[in-house]
C-alpha cells in the first residue's frame, strides 16, 4: 500500500472523537456517507510519534546554536542549490522526479520567505514571493499529466482491476501528453529556464535583511501562517468547494514547512504538529488531484470506451473525495483547535527554553 494510502487509513482511525457534526460538516458527510460509515467507529488518537522528519531532508531546519537569520538564509540557499542540481541533471534522477523535487524545493523557499515577511518588508517580500512562484508555475505544467496518471492509478489500486480496464483509454491519453513534453523539447526548455531563473534569484538571498534576533524574527510569520490556515479551515467547513479546499491546503503546507524549520526547539512536541500537518496536507493534496482528474475526465470523455464509464469514474472520484474530505476536516479541527495567540504562546515557551543555558524542563506541551 502506498505511503499516502497508509496515512489516510491511519487518519481515519486516529482521532479520539469526531467533533459534533453541524450543518457545515454535514455538507461533506452527505457526499461521503460511505466514508462516514468506515470512519465513524472506533476512532482513536494517533499513536505516539518520535517527532522525526519523514523524509531525508534533515537540512530543512534550524540547528542548535544557530541564529534564525543565519539558519534561514542557509536553508534557502541550500534548497536553491538543490533545485538547480535537479533541474540541471546533476542528481542523476529521471526528469519527472527532478521536476518534482525542484518544485518541492521552491515551495520550501517560499515558506521561508513567508516566515520572514516582516523582516523583508512588503516590497521585497512581494518581489521574492512572486519570483519563486513564477519559477514554480513554469514547471507545474510538466508535472500535471504525471500527477493525473498517478491519481488514476491510485483509484485503480483502491477499486480493483475492473477499473484499470475501463479507464485504460484515459490513461493512454494522459501518457501521450506526458511523452509529448519530452518529444517536442518543451520539458528541456522549461528545466533550463527554471534553472537559470534560480541562479539569478540566488544572489538575492544573500542580501535578505535578516537582522532581528531570536524569537522575534519568526513569531510574526508563524502567527500569520497559523491564523490564515485556521481561517481557511472555517471557510472549507462552511463551503467545501475545490477552491476553498485548495487554498486551505496551501496554508497547511506553509505551517508544515515552518514547523519543520523550528522543530529543533522541542523535537518531541513540535514533531506532533509536523506529523499532523504532513498528514493533513497529503489528504488535501490527494483531494485536489482527484478534482483535477474529474476535470480531465470531462475534457477527455471520448477516451472512455463506454458511455457509462465516465459516470462510473465520476462516482469513484466522488466516493474517494468524500473519504478524504471527511478525514481532512476531522484532522484539521484538531490541528487548528487552538486560537492563534495560544498556539504562538506555547511555541514561545519552547523557544525560550531552547535558548536558555539550562536546557531541561522540556515537558511543556503546545496544547496545555
Amino acid at each position: 500500500m502506498r505511503r499516502r494510502e497508509r496515512r489516510i487509513e491511519k487518519a481515519r482511525s486516529a482521532i479520539e472523537h469526531v467533533p459534533r457534526a453541524d450543518k457545515r460538516v454535514a455538507a461533506v458527510l452527505a457526499g461521503g456517507a460511505a466514508a462516514a460509515a468506515v470512519v465513524g467507529e472506533g476512532l482513536r488518537r494517533f499513536a505516539s510519534r518520535n517527532g522525526e522528519v519523514r523524509d531525508s531532508d534533515t537540512a530543512y531546519r534550524l540547528l542548535d546554536g544557530e541564529s534564525p537569520g543565519k539558519g534561514l538564509r542557509r536553508v534557502a540557499l541550500a534548497r536553491t542549490d538543490d533545485a538547480i542540481a535537479h533541474l540541471g541533471g546533476a542528481t542523476g534522477v529521471p526528469p519527472a522526479e527532478a521536476i518534482h523535487e525542484a518544485r518541492k524545493d521552491i515551495k520550501k523557499i517560499r515558506a521561508v520567505i513567508r516566515l520572514v515577511r516582516d523582516e523583508l518588508g512588503d516590497d521585497l517580500y512581494r518581489t521574492e514571493n512572486q519570483r519563486y512562484g513564477d519559477i514554480g508555475r513554469g514547471l507545474s505544467g510538466l508535472r500535471d499529466s504525471e500527477v493525473l496518471i498517478e491519481t488514476l492509478d491510485r483509484l485503480d489500486e483502491r477499486f480493483g482491476d475492473s477499473a484499470t480496464e475501463r479507464f485504460s483509454g484515459l490513461r493512454e491519453s494522459l501518457e501521450q501528453d506526458l511523452a509529448g513534453h519530452s518529444e517536442d523539447g518543451s520539458r528541456e526548455r522549461a528545466l533550463n529556464c527554471a534553472a537559470a531563473a534560480l541562479k539569478e534569484a540566488r544572489s538575492g538571498i544573500e542580501s535578505w535583511p535578516l537582522e532581528t534576533e531570536g524569537w522575534a524574527m519568526v513569531a510574526p510569520g508563524i502567527h500569520r501562517t497559523y491564523r490564515r490556515g485556521r481561517k481557511r479551515l472555517h471557510e472549507a467547513q462552511e463551503e467545501p468547494t475545490d477552491i476553498n479546499l485548495h487554498e486551505w491546503r496551501k496554508r497547511v503546507k506553509d505551517l508544515w514547512y515552518q514547523m519543520r524549520l523550528v522543530r529543533c526547539v522541542n523535537p518531541e512536541v513540535i514533531g506532533y504538529v509536523v506529523g499532523d500537518t504532513d498528514d493533513l496536507a497529503d489528504q488535501l493534496g490527494d483531494d485536489h488531484d482527484l478534482a483535477l482528474l474529474a476535470e480531465a475526465t470531462s475534457e477527455r470523455a471520448a477516451t472512455l470506451a463506454e458511455p457509462g464509464d465516465r459516470r462510473v469514474l465520476s462516482e469513484l472520484i466522488d466516493r474517494r473525495r468524500g473519504e478524504l474530505q471527511f478525514a481532512a476536516l476531522s484532522l484539521g479541527t484538531r490541528v487548528y483547535r487552538d486560537k492563534p495567540k495560544r498556539f504562538l504562546k506555547g511555541l514561545e515557551r519552547h523557544w525560550s527554553e531552547w535558548e536558555s543555558p539550562d536546557r531541561g524542563g522540556l515537558s511543556l506541551r503546545i496544547r496545555a
